[in-house]
């Protein structure tokens, strides 16, 4: 007997083409894994936080800033200060790289920055889907 994911995955593909499956699993990949492209793009000495202890492996901007959705070819980051946004945006060049490097299927073309309109509720929600997909 199939199980239900392997019916629907079937019929997303049998629809929607074989590539559909894969851009999906990339997109969901993408969400999940903001922390890890921001520790790729700052380097090691600019992550220390001492104001944050047991935050040493998650960079502060990926606890300030999110990946709120991905909408023709540009990939929306919400952060929770004004201060975190110009902080992303200096590092907005090799961000996108990292991004193009991991997601090429899913041709994103550039990075938006916008102010959460409410704030995060801890610093675990920003970083929670990353640290989610590592187990």
């Amino acid at each position: 007997m199939r199980k239900a994911g392997e019916i629907i995955t079937a019929l997303f593909r049998e629809e929607f083409g074989p590539e559909f499956m894969d851009t999906a699993r990339a997109a969901s990949g993408l969400f999940s894994s903001w922390a890890q492209i921001i520790k790729e793009v700052w380097p090691q000495s600019e992550q220390d936080d001492p104001d944050n202890p047991g935050f040493e492996d998650i960079p502060a901007a990926a606890v300030h800033s999110k990946i709120k959705e991905l909408e023709r070819g540009t990939l929306v980051i919400e952060a929770d200060h004004p201060g975190w946004i110009q902080i992303l945006q200096t590092k907005q060049r090799g961000l996108l790289s990292a991004v193009q490097r991991r997601y090429r299927e899913l041709d994103i073309r550039g990075i938006a920055f916008r102010l959460s309109r409410e704030p995060f509720s801890s610093k675990n929600e920003a970083v929670k889907p990353a640290q989610e997909s590592n187990k």
